[in-house]
C-alpha cells in the first residue's frame, strides 16, 4: 500500500502557476474531482496526467 499522507484539497489550493505535484494512480478519482471544483470555485485551471508504467497521477496549475 502506498503512502496517502498529503491531503489533496490543501496541498492543490497551496499550487502557484506553474508547479505541480503528483500523487498515487489509486487517488486518480479524487485528485481530478478536487481540481475541478477548485478549479471553478477558485477561478483556477488545473491540467491533470496519468503515467500508467510509474502508476501516478499529476496535476499542474495553469491559470
Amino acid at each position: 500500500m502506498r503512502d496517502f499522507s498529503v491531503k489533496i484539497r490543501p496541498s492543490l489550493v497551496a499550487l502557484n502557476i506553474g508547479e505541480e505535484i503528483t500523487y498515487p494512480i489509486e487517488r486518480l478519482k479524487s485528485v481530478r474531482t478536487q481540481a475541478s471544483e477548485l478549479g471553478a470555485i477558485m477561478k483556477r485551471r488545473y491540467t491533470t496526467w496519468t503515467d500508467r508504467i510509474n502508476g501516478t497521477i499529476s496535476v499542474k496549475r495553469i491559470k
